[in-house]
């Protein structure tokens, strides 16, 4: 199941970044979803994960309105992103320098 929702966002991101999506309809038909879910999806995906995503009349199609990307996985921390790392907390969050 998760790797069918983690397919499912890979996509979509895909589609987004094309400009691709078509219309809340079309793109839950895309998805295999009910257009209902889809609103429920984009819904949890800009309020819950802060996606900067909206709907473009000219496009016809959701759009990032910002710059940056939709990443889904496990990223290994370089040497110096792990000596900034205490306690499970980063440093730069805590705005603490390293000793």
């Amino acid at each position: 199941m998760i790797l069918k929702i983690c397919e499912r966002l890979r996509y979509l991101d895909r589609l987004i970044k094309l400009k691709a999506t078509g219309t809340p309809k079309e793109l839950s038909q895309k998805l295999g979803i009910t257009e209902r879910a889809w609103y429920k999806y984009r819904d949890e995906l800009i309020h819950d994960l802060g996606l900067p995503i909206t709907y473009c009349t000219y496009h016809k199609s959701y759009i990032y309105t910002e710059e940056g990307c939709f990443e889904i996985g496990f990223r290994k921390l370089s040497n110096p992103a792990k000596e900034k790392i205490r306690g499970g907390a980063s440093l730069e969050l805590l705005n603490v320098s390293s000793p």
